[in-house]
């Protein structure tokens, strides 16, 4: 065969091919465009609540308020004030969102006794040391707190 047949031939094969293919991709793209089915039953139960998602919007704002102390200005009654804002906040969250995102709030809830400790802690007598491990756990509180509060909010 020469080269003209071999082309001659490929043409016919992927004219054949074409015949058939075209309207099998007509048909996968307006599938692919058709509007979107309802959600499954396994969709709406990973929906979070309307508790959940109220709870992580209080917990955002409790915590922008913790981040916010200033140790030097207000010292540590400033620190016990927004920790005791946020401990109830989270405290609420845990319990609507800990069926759903149960690892994530075990973890924070550990970076939570953790803040805990320490700010009992700072109470009983303020050092460099207990002001540090305070502010060494607040940051880790804050990272795994911030971080599950942008995960349970996507999904609201």
């Amino acid at each position: 065969m020469t080269q003209a047949g071999a082309v001659t031939g490929t043409v016919g094969v992927m004219r054949r091919t074409g015949a058939w293919l075209l309207p099998v991709l007509a048909v996968v793209g307006v599938a692919a465009c058709s509007s979107d089915p309802e959600p499954s039953a396994d969709a709406a139960a990973a929906q979070p609540s309307a508790d959940v998602c109220a709870s992580a919007d209080a917990l955002r704002a409790s915590l922008s308020g913790l981040e916010d102390v200033d140790l030097v200005a207000g010292g540590t009654d400033a620190l016990q004030g927004a920790w005791d804002d946020v401990q109830a906040d989270w405290d609420q969250l845990a319990d609507d969102a800990g069926d759903e995102y149960g690892d994530q709030v075990d973890g924070v809830q550990a970076d939570a006794d953790a803040v805990r400790t320490a700010v009992e802690t700072i109470q009983e007598g303020a050092s460099v040391t207990s002001v540090a491990d305070a502010a060494t756990a607040v940051g880790a509180f804050l990272t795994g707190a911030n971080a599950l509060v942008e995960e349970v909010s996507s999904t609201c």
